[in-house]
């Protein structure tokens, strides 16, 4: 086939050059006569003339060579070579407009309306590789009705016959040359190779007519199959001939490179837009983030300030337990005291000459009372002592509860719940705890006053607190702390902790005990957490961390050396 079109060509250009010849000899011919004749006319006159005619004739040879040569050329291609020269239009019309389009699309457009429209074909389909699925689809179609631009067939996968067809031939390929195939091998002898080859040859051909096409032109960069383009039948109903076929065939490889450059075009643009939308949702989400972190800082905010308000709450309203126990503590024995220095007074002024040994029974009175108000300062002093705020040093679980009791005898002295029988089973080899004493004495106070309270109206009152260490956790201790009181329900539970939650009467609890009591401890990196059952009693479970002794600088200084 190839061989056929070489020959054509050059069977074109030897007429070309005949004709050519011919008329630019004739053209010549008439030039050198005009010469020839004006050099007689001007031969019989001076010599002075006749030396101007023949540089006359040599000037109008000179300039009028180029001019007639052009003429000659158009003329051949125009009117001896008319279909030559329409392709050769054809081929620079197309060029230019395809060098000047980027993306993909326009371009298939471009070469589809640009095939309808001037090479007068009834329908052209474009397909070009998807990298992705190494599929060919259709990017761009003309001259369909509207129900046919679906087709499944406008659709073909990497190894579709046609696609087969046109890597193994790598040539353009029509309808008229699949039908002069099948009749020269229903003339070869040998039935089985001509029944596979016939069979082959029919596929292409349905798998064409299903396309509507009357031939397909390949595009390929380098040995890589990029598009291709499909032709229905011309409107004129002749056929595509080899030069048809040669034409579209040379366009379609000088597209190739702009092709996959519009592909490549695309691609960035999709890229450049998809990181577009990847930095506007990033913008967002920071933005959402920035104003998720201020609404967390202004609720952490809040939060510490709840907190701070809830302490100093907790503080006054110990303070304020405290200083009515203290002052009927205080005020009992002053009364008495007073009352003991007004007899002593009575008496002396009725007896000046009173001795001391008369009233002896007074001042040890007095000094009963002043002892004993001497004993409740010394157990608020005890009591107030607090370790440094915020500082966790190593503490004793027992201390701190024998530590708390006095200021629970204190606090609940009002309500008259002496009677209480409280039990410490804390082992002796119990580790030390890590904490700060007086939120630990806050929690352990609050336990003590809701234990009480639980168990008001029973007879016999316990309360019990044992310690072990954590069996899941070696650095934590678990302390228990239960009563035998009234217990809770499930739903009380599940909001025992919770701030302003209260089974109280209203006026006698705050709500805010055992919610400071779980923040404490979860300060102190432990846990806190509740089970009970009704009329049984309740059980607190605590975990806290043990105090381990952080190595000093020093000694790991002497260590590493």
């Amino acid at each position: 086939m190839m061989m056929n079109r070489k020959s054509v060509s050059i069977e074109a250009m030897v007429r070309k050059t005949f004709i050519f010849a011919a008329l630019f000899s004739i053209i010549f011919g008439v030039f050198v006569g005009i010469s020839f004749w004006a050099q007689q006319y001007f031969g019989h006159e001076e010599s002075r003339a006749r030396f101007a005619g023949i540089v006359l004739s040599v000037l109008l040879i000179v300039f009028a060579y180029g001019p007639i040569r052009r003429f000659l050329v158009n003329l051949t291609d125009r009117f001896l070579f008319q279909k030559k020269y329409g392709y050769q239009k054809l081929l620079r019309d197309a060029s230019a407009g395809i060098s000047q389009i980027k993306s993909l699309r326009h371009l298939a457009n471009l070469v589809v309306h640009f095939m309808t429209m001037r090479v007068r074909v009834k329908t052209a389909v474009m397909m070009v590789k998807d990298e992705r699925t190494e599929r060919f689809r259709a990017v761009s179609m003309r001259g369909f009705q509207v129900n046919h631009n679906a087709k499944p067939c406008h659709v073909l996968a990497a190894d579709d016959i046609l696609i087969d067809y046109a890597n193994s031939k790598h040539a353009p390929v029509s309808v008229g040359e699949i039908n002069k195939r099948i009749s020269g091998w229903k003339q070869v002898k040998d039935k089985n190779l001509v029944a596979e080859q016939i069979d082959k040859h029919l596929a292409i051909k349905n798998r064409m007519n299903e396309l509507e096409a009357a031939c397909f032109i390949p595009s390929f960069l380098g040995r890589e199959l990029k598009s291709i383009l499909f032709l229905g039948n011309k409107k004129s109903g002749d056929d595509f001939s080899d030069d048809d076929l040669n034409v579209l065939f040379t366009l379609a490889e000088e597209s190739a490179i702009a092709i996959e450059n519009a592909r490549l075009y695309d691609e960035a643009v999709q890229k450049a837009e998809e990181l577009e939308a990847i930095n506007r949702q990033l913008q967002e989400a920071q933005s959402r983030l920035i104003k998720a972190l201020d609404e967390t800082e202004i609720a952490n905010k809040q939060l510490r300030d709840t907190q701070v308000h809830l302490i100093h709450e907790q503080k006054m309203a110990t303070l304020g337990r405290l200083a009515s126990s203290v002052g009927h503590e205080v005020n009992n024995p002053l009364t008495i005291l007073s009352m003991n220095v007004s007899r002593a007074i009575l008496k002396y002024r009725r007896d000046p000459d009173l001795k001391v040994g008369d009233i002896l029974d007074v001042f040890q009175k007095m000094e009963q009372n002043i002892s004993r108000i001497k004993a409740v300062v010394n157990t608020l002093t005890g009591l107030l002592k607090r370790s440094q705020h915020g500082k966790y040093e190593p503490l004793s679980l027992k201390l701190i509860l024998e530590e708390t009791l006095p200021l629970v005898q204190f606090q609940t002295y009002l309500e008259n719940l002496s009677g209480t029988e409280v039990e410490f089973n804390i082992p002796g080899n119990i580790p030390l705890i890590k904490g700060d004493l007086e939120r630990l004495q806050e929690v352990f106070l609050n336990l003590f006053i809701n234990a009480y309270h639980a168990m008001a109206g029973r007879k016999d009152r316990k309360i019990t607190v044992t310690a072990h260490p954590d069996p899941n956790d070696s650095n934590f201790i678990v302390i228990e702390f239960s009563d035998n009181g009234c217990g809770m329900t499930d739903e009380v539970m599940k909001k025992a902790f919770s701030y302003g939650f209260t089974t109280k009467p209203s006026g006698k609890g705050s709500g805010i005990g055992l919610y400071m009591c779980r923040y404490i401890v979860e300060l102190h990196g432990g846990e806190i957490r509740v089970r009970a059952k009704v009329n049984e009693g309740t059980t607190f479970v605590i975990t806290l961390p043990i105090y381990r002794e952080e190595p000093s600088s020093t000694s790991a200084q002497s260590s590493t050396t």
